[in-house]
């Protein structure tokens, strides 16, 4: 009798024992198949770009300069609504210069300068510039996982000036000091108007956001120069400049609120 209750409270407890370890484990494996995600909405940021572009010239552009670069900075400001607007500044250079017949006439037979000791000095044009321009625009996401991310179309109106650039120290050729490179330069400068299509992408708390696409710059710019010493005559026709360019741009976005929420799932 004794050892038949022994053997039933043995029994028990090792049923309740077992019992115990399977909810234990159910409870575990259901706590692992439990996900935890995290998302985003679109939330308001400083963007902080420093921009590439490569531009190919059009118009009157065509006639005076060939393919040049622009570096520069775009800062701006985005809204929760994926709403831009800022500022950009970019200095432009480029070596193909087609006028550079204009400094060709105190030029020896042989294209070099005679310095100011009797050497000959030779120089090289090259193609000097900026912009600064006042930018808007907006974001259109594609997928819901990425809201700070999508096609971004962009509209910029600003200043643009270019000239012949003339880079030779007026010690050794005072013929081409600054006051009468002012002749040779035929500086321009006007209005710009900038048009932006591409895509953006933007990470959280990560440096891999970027945005890349393709602007269209038309600049309705005028010589500046009273006199040419080429043409012999004042240089100040107008013109219509044109740039079709390859835009690239690395962002440090600095979010202005936490978007972040969190879904879990059973």
């Amino acid at each position: 009798m004794n050892s038949k209750n022994t053997y039933t409270s043995l029994f028990s407890l090792i049923f309740i024992v077992v019992f115990s370890f399977t909810l234990q484990a159910q409870e575990i494996e259901k706590e692992q198949k439990k996900k935890k995600e995290k998302k985003f909405d679109a939330s308001s940021a400083w963007l902080l770009a420093p921009v590439f572009t490569a531009q190919f010239p059009y118009g009157n552009m065509r006639d005076r300069f060939g393919y040049n670069s622009l570096f520069g900075l775009h800062i701006s400001y985005k809204t929760d609504r994926n709403w831009l607007c800022g500022v950009e500044g970019n200095f432009l250079f480029g070596t193909q210069v087609k006028e550079s017949y204009v400094i060709t006439g105190i030029a020896t037979s042989s294209n070099q300068y005679i310095g100011q000791n009797n050497n000959l000095i030779g120089v090289t044009p090259q193609e000097q510039g900026f912009n600064v321009k006042f930018t808007a625009g907006k974001i259109f996401p594609v997928h819901k996982n990425f809201p700070d991310a999508g096609i971004l179309i962009m509209t910029s109106v600003g200043f643009l000036l270019h000239k012949i650039a003339i880079n030779v120290r007026e010690t050794s050729l005072p013929q081409l000091s600054k006051i009468y490179r002012q002749g040779y330069d035929r500086m321009t400068n006007g209005p710009v108007f900038s048009q932006f299509v591409g895509g953006t992408f933007m990470m959280r708390r990560r440096y891999a956001s970027a945005y890349l696409g393709v602007t269209f710059d038309v600049a309705f710019t005028q010589g500046r120069r009273a006199y040419d010493f080429y043409s012999h005559a004042p240089l100040q026709d107008k013109r219509i400049d044109m740039f079709v360019g390859l835009k690239f741009a690395w962002i440090i976005p600095v979010f202005t609120q936490s978007s972040e929420k969190e879904f879990f799932y059973y």
